[in-house]
């Protein structure tokens, strides 16, 4: 049982890894000539199509939000007390996350949402996001080559998928990979509790 339900943890993280990737190398700036003019433009979402994206987000709301019916076994195997149901109805995070996955899963909510609202992701794209180095004001600064694409020269940089989850009237109620992070954490809390041997990601 502890063997499927680390098998389970780690699918959240290798979904998780799926919405960040340091290779940059894809990204290609294209050219376009307007009369005298050239111009350069940046798709960072090349070579993934829409599709992708969502399939990539799909499959990382259902490792997260399964690891409840994993824990809830577990923990009647051992003899646990099993929090998942309280921790979705206290954390607004874990909520969405197991909103999203009822939706995709039934069409449509058929039970009061868990968070309180009725969730949607919108403006799924790849982005090109740029950190700083560990030093005192560090800059990340990206040069351009409008051949061979992008050269870091200070910093690093990730593509990483993101996107807005909304309600059913358009308030945002945040970024995606921010809250599947924050559910993530929150998920393994919970199962530290209970008693799970969780490995090293």
């Amino acid at each position: 049982m502890l063997d499927v339900l680390n098998r389970k943890i780690s699918q959240i993280y290798e979904a998780l890894g799926q919405l960040e990737s340091t290779d940059i190398s894809s990204v290609k700036p294209e050219q376009e000539v307007m009369g005298n003019r050239y111009h350069y433009r940046v798709d960072f979402s090349k070579g993934r199509s829409e599709a992708e994206l969502a399939n990539a987000a799909t499959l990382l709301i259902a490792n997260i939000a399964c690891i409840k019916d994993h824990l809830k076994s577990w923990c009647e195997s051992n003899g646990t007390a099993f929090e998942g149901d309280a921790l979705i109805n206290s954390d607004v995070n874990v909520a969405i996350i197991h909103d999203l996955w009822n939706i995709d899963k039934h069409a449509k909510l058929n039970i009061k949402p868990r968070s309180g609202h009725i969730p949607k992701i919108v403006d799924l794209k790849q982005s090109l996001r740029l950190f700083t180095g560990k030093k005192a004001d560090s800059i990340s600064p990206e040069d351009v080559y409008t051949q061979t694409g992008f050269k870091l020269s200070g910093g690093s940089a990730t593509l990483a998928i993101t996107g807005t989850v909304i309600d059913e009237y358009g308030n945002i109620l945040g970024e995606f990979s921010d809250i599947c992070q924050k559910a993530v954490s929150s998920w393994k809390k919970i199962l530290v509790k209970a008693g799970v041997q969780i490995s090293p990601e």
